[in-house]
């Protein structure tokens, strides 16, 4: 499993971001690349809508469901491998395009109102860590955890808790928030007990979300970081 960087303890409150689809807009990217390396191994192109669908699961899953090879392991380690070339390749180099408006300046917000920031994604540490650093934004966040530091991925608890002992919390505070565009993202912070805030401008539709049953919907991130500051001052830290 990859090294998280640990932080002091002490934290005030936290936000337990998700990545694609919520602090950057890969998603589009993520389904003409993934097309492409699936492609590239079994000779055609999975359904787009599917693809996008996936999006949020761990990329050997994704691959496997891609290729209709699941129990082949090959088929889905070439497409995995593949991907990943292409991903470093094409939608690395575009991060700092790829942003959604108000994410480098809600990031500011949230650090100097002592808002300790944390990504739990899908993507493998490495890969989530590039991509942070290309985008310009990994200074903001205190531990990165990727779907491999953990044996199970979200919505399981795993790599919340994960994520808040890189923090220096054995658990999750009044004030603590899990952010994310998926249905597994509000799954992972209803695990952890923490509150849930769903962007509605990623993956998941609406409805989807709101299956979900988060505590609140956020259709900008200026939005999400008015919610998190709001539920920051209403609650005292543990």
């Amino acid at each position: 499993m990859a090294s998280i960087d640990v932080v002091s303890h002490g934290v005030s409150a936290v936000a337990l971001f998700d990545l694609d689809g919520t602090l950057l807009d890969t998603p589009r990217a993520i389904v003409e690349q993934m097309g492409a390396a699936v492609e590239d191994v079994i000779g055609r192109r999975p359904d787009p809508v599917h693809t996008r669908r996936l999006i949020g699961s761990p990329l050997e899953r994704m691959a496997a469901a891609l290729g209709g090879h699941d129990e082949t392991a090959d088929v889905t380690a070439r497409i995995a491998a593949g991907y990943l070339n292409r991903y470093r390749e094409t939608i690395v180099p575009a991060a700092p395009e790829l942003l959604f408006p108000g994410v480098r300046d809600g990031l500011t917000r949230l650090r100097e109102a002592g808002v300790v920031s944390a990504v739990v994604t899908s993507k493998k540490h490495h890969s989530a860590e590039i991509i942070l650093e290309s985008a310009g934004i990994r200074e903001y966040f205190a531990a990165v955890v990727g779907a491999d530091d953990v044996e199970y991925p979200k919505p399981h608890r795993a790599s919340g808790d994960r994520a808040l002992g890189a923090l220096g919390r054995t658990r999750v505070g009044p004030a603590d928030s899990v952010i994310g565009d998926t249905a597994s993202d509000i799954g992972l912070g209803v695990a952890l007990g923490a509150r849930t805030i769903a962007v509605t401008y990623g993956v998941a539709t609406v409805d989807e979300l709101t299956a979900a049953r988060p505590d609140a919907l956020a259709d900008h991130f200026d939005r999400v970081i008015d919610l998190l500051l709001l539920q920051t001052e209403s609650e005292p830290a543990p």
